[in-house]
């Protein structure tokens, strides 16, 4: 009876996985039929408070318009994003973008993948967080040329390991409360234990980013690079969240990777073959120059980090809380849009055609909000304690596990963050019961809810709300199944490689770490 419930339980996730993965249907079409058989559990076999169907509608109304607030904030950010991407095909500064990113990384175009595709999003997700490193450098690797659905599985790929820490540490600070005020480990111990595992996970994904956009054959030359931009990652990962702390570690590794990836192909040559050859146009004609033709991005590198951390400096009392007044997010889409009527002007923009840019990126973004909004009730749904259908998955697959606990705390993890769309979301939900598994357990909170949080960081590689969210930034809305089976492959991966560190983490290298 136990596994049937379990199996009833997961039937909302199995719906979507099996729309979108089995009959290639696109998330628009399968998120409504996923959030309405999840209302109809709620309101019958997971009513587990016995609520009266009126008491039901009520609780089931405030998911509702939850999930439709930030389902639009999501939209907001794509918005964002997908204005500077049809900006600069309107302006044809993509052409300059192209060219200066050429010079910069030099002329193979793995390396641009690897900069671009997991490097930016590392730093982006310390500066900013709430999935802006996929919204933005999914389009940034368009404009360079490569195919949609590669860029939007890369761009994902490289937000996989920095989501842990997320926007200044609040996914490892929030998510690890639970811990830290019962007394069991801190912020530093939380922050160095989940830098352990990504340090690993760091070295692994270059290689898989090369193999998912092009496939072995691309190893040919440039392995030595993909091994140098593994390790420094990943030491930096390591020494940045052993040493400095949870603040930093995702912005400071990302803007360290890209410094060291530059210098090594300005010193060390790339044995570069004609087929990954980035051709320049033999008689440039630049329109713009390469801050002109980077100015949205700039001032999103620059602007990001500098709100982030100078309001709560200028105002330490209340200046995060007012950024965080509308949600944490919210002042990230403000900050993207910002970014990109910014950078139209310094493209001399005509408010015309900026308008007409406006007009068409409304169109492309519009069936955004229904996917988000129906995955997003869902999620709250099935997390509510109405239901209880998340505990109950998350319970049964620990109960089974057993001494197996911290691999189970892995896939755990993993399943938050995809119900969620969140690391912190898996984080907030899972700590507790890891602290508590653990302690009946007598094995190690410390290594057990890094587990859970370096999973959780993985979950949105796979995300159904990610993949949505990247699509619509380049107009590929539809084709979350082919993007899905891209990053599958990844995650599996990954996935198996930390639940093995979880148990050498916890049974073996550090049992008694932090204690």
């Amino acid at each position: 009876m136990q596994f049937i419930n379990f199996l009833i339980a997961l039937s909302p996730i199995i719906v979507v996985l099996v729309g979108i993965l089995a009959f290639k249907q696109s998330a628009k079409r399968v998120a409504p039929i996923a959030l309405v058989w999840t209302v109809l559990l709620a309101l019958t076999y997971f009513n587990v408070q016995g609520l009266t169907f009126q008491e039901n509608v009520a609780a089931m109304d405030a998911q509702l318009w939850k999930g439709i607030k930030e389902g639009f904030k999501i939209v907001v950010m794509v918005f964002g994003a997908f204005v500077i991407l049809n900006t600069l095909k309107k302006t044809g500064a993509i052409e300059d973008v192209k060219n200066t990113i050429a010079r910069l990384s030099g002329e193979d175009r793995r390396v641009q993948l690897i900069i671009i595709g997991f490097m930016v999003p590392i730093f982006l997700e310390g500066a900013a967080g709430a999935g802006a490193p996929a919204a933005i450098a999914a389009p940034f690797l368009v404009a360079l040329g490569f195919e949609p659905i590669t860029a939007i599985a890369v761009a994902l790929m490289g937000d996989a390991t920095p989501c842990s820490w997320g926007g200044a540490g609040l996914t490892t600070i929030n998510g690890g409360a639970a811990l830290v005020e019962a007394g069991v480990s801190t912020n530093a111990l939380n922050s160095a234990m989940v830098g352990r595992f990504h340090m690993f996970g760091a070295m692994v994904i270059p290689f898989l980013i090369i193999a998912l956009a092009f496939g072995r054959k691309a190893f040919k030359g440039i392995v030595p690079y993909l091994t140098y931009a593994g390790v420094t990652t990943g030491i930096m990962y390591f020494l940045l969240s052993n040493f400095v702390g949870p603040e930093v570690t995702s912005m400071g590794t990302g803007l360290s990777a890209i410094v060291l990836s530059v210098l090594y192909v300005k010193f060390i040559p790339i044995k570069t073959t004609e087929e990954y050859r980035y051709h320049a146009p033999e008689k440039v004609e630049h329109k713009y120059g390469p801050f002109q033709a980077l100015s949205p991005y700039i001032y999103m590198l620059i602007l990001l980090p500098l709100i982030r951390y100078g309001v709560p400096a200028l105002w330490p009392e209340r200046g995060f809380a007012t950024l965080c007044t509308f949600g944490y997010i919210s002042w990230v889409d403000a900050v993207i849009l910002l970014c990109g009527i910014l950078g139209a002007i310094t493209l001399h923009v005509r408010w015309r055609d900026l308008h007409a840019i406006f007009g068409e990126t409304i169109k492309s973004v519009m069936p955004v909000m229904i996917t988000m909004g129906s995955l997003l009730v869902m999620a709250y749904i099935m997390q509510s304690q109405t239901t209880g259908m998340m505990s109950l998955i998350a319970g049964s697959i620990a109960g089974v596990a057993k001494s197996a606990y911290p691999a189970a705390a892995v896939i755990i993890g993993s399943l938050g963050s995809f119900i969620t769309g969140t690391g912190l979301g898996s984080n907030i939900m899972f700590a507790g019961m890891h602290m508590e598994a653990a302690g009946a357990l007598g094995m190690n909170p410390v290594t057990v809810f890094a587990g859970q949080n370096a999973a959780a960081s993985l979950g949105n590689l796979i995300c159904p709300n990610n993949t949505v969210a990247a699509c619509a930034t380049v107009g590929e809305i539809g084709h979350e199944n082919l993007v899905m089976k891209k990053t599958l492959v990844a995650f599996a991966v990954l996935i198996v490689l930390y639940m093995v560190l979880a148990m050498l983490y916890s049974l073996v290298l550090f049992p008694n770490f932090g204690m």
